[in-house]
């Protein structure tokens, strides 16, 4: 991914649930997918404050 490219929620939760059905760690996939765990960790938190995301 682009540094500077904005991620809409839609594609936010696409990359979360890949990561958690590939069973491998966060950092791996991060890792593997050119996302800095850091971002990606963001985004977790961000989808769990809404109603329809709280099961991440």
């Amino acid at each position: 991914m682009s540094r500077n490219s904005k991620t809409s929620a839609a594609q936010q939760l696409k990359f979360v649930m890949e990561c958690r059905k590939s069973g491998k760690t966060d950092a791996q996939w991060c890792i593997e997918n050119g996302i800095r765990p850091a971002t990606f960790y963001n985004w977790v938190s961000r989808l769990r404050t809404l109603p329809s995301y709280s099961r991440i």
